[in-house]
């Protein structure tokens, strides 16, 4: 009767789930169709829907942290029907920075049928995930003319000083003719004197 040591095996298992995860990681990064720079596209979308002085209808959401079963399942049947011209996500679309949760909401945003635009918040930066942030999306900063409307997104998180993007806000705004400016940053602007729970 040959006895097998329980910790052998052990090693063995633990050893084929890190060569698992490994592989899917290079699976992710090196085979699966990759996207770049979507917001190009989404912004080329917005425009024709909104031509210049026409009113702008949008939604914001935050903090998707790619609930499937949330936002995919019950909110984007919702804002397909909603009549918006387009969404905006304020921050933490995805729940980490990694690869495979850039896929995910890259999965999930293409059950919509009105362009998006997404804010650089903190769970975007995470775990390389600038980096993902701006090959997948693009610049962690910008601005967006819909309508007769400035939409300018701000990095909050560290990523960009903060000098840089006060300097490109204040030439941008020195030459700008829209009627409107809204801002959308990941981080509150005001913190809250008492805690919400």
């Amino acid at each position: 009767m040959i006895r097998r040591n329980p910790l052998k095996l052990l090693f063995y298992l633990c050893l084929a789930i890190v060569v698992a995860l490994v592989g899917y990681k290079v699976y992710l990064n090196f085979f699966k169709q990759d996207f770049e720079a979507l917001h190009s596209e989404q912004v080329e979308r917005i425009h024709q829907r909104t031509p210049p002085g026409s009113g702008i209808r949008f939604a914001v959401v935050g903090n998707i942290n790619n609930s499937v079963g949330i936002f995919e399942r019950r909110f984007i049947p919702t804002l397909n029907q909603a009549g918006v011209d387009f969404l905006v996500s304020s921050g933490n679309a995805v729940s980490g920075g990694g690869e495979d949760k850039y896929r995910a909401l890259y999965g999930t945003l293409s059950h919509l049928d009105i362009p998006y635009l997404l804010t650089f918040g903190p769970h975007e930066y995470e775990n390389f995930g600038s980096f993902r942030f701006y090959d997948h999306f693009g610049p962690h900063f910008y601005s967006v003319r819909a309508g007769n409307t400035r939409l300018i997104f701000l990095d909050s998180t560290g990523k960009t000083p903060w000098r840089w993007q006060m300097r490109w806000l204040r030439d941008l705004l020195a030459h700008d003719t829209s009627n409107a400016h809204i801002l959308f940053i990941g981080h509150p602007l005001l913190q809250p004197e008492t805690p919400a729970l």
